[in-house]
Formats: C-alpha cells, structure tokens, sequence
C-alpha cells in the first residue's frame, strides 16, 4: 500500500484475491494523476497504460 500517492507516480493496482476477479483494473500499471490529500479516504485518480482514468482508494495501490 502507498501511504500518500503523488502525482506522476508509477503505481500497480491490486485487490484482494476474492474480489480481483470482478475488477476489471485488477494488475494494470498506472500513472498516478492526483491524490486526495485532506482528512478521511485518500483516493488516487489515476491513468492506466491504456488511457483510461479511473479512482482507485490509496489502499490498492502498490509500487510498480
């Protein structure tokens, strides 16, 4: 897990084993775009290799 995500960070998303199967950005490489930064859930939008932009909470995201 990323602590703070910053922009033009690489970053892998994973998910838990039981629910990677129905996340369709499950182990895709993505660029971290912008990061929520104040108090409560820390989401990340990011952009996969592909282009597509997607929110993703700070917790399914690993180092690449």
């Amino acid at each position: 897990m990323i602590w703070r995500p910053k922009p033009g960070q690489r970053v892998l998303i994973r998910y838990r084993k039981s629910t990677a199967f129905s996340m369709p950005f499950h182990g895709v490489h993505a660029t971290v775009e912008r990061a929520a930064n104040g108090p409560g859930p820390i989401n990340a939008q990011v952009r996969t290799d592909t282009g597509r932009r997607t929110i993703v909470p700070r917790g399914n995201l690993t180092i690449e």
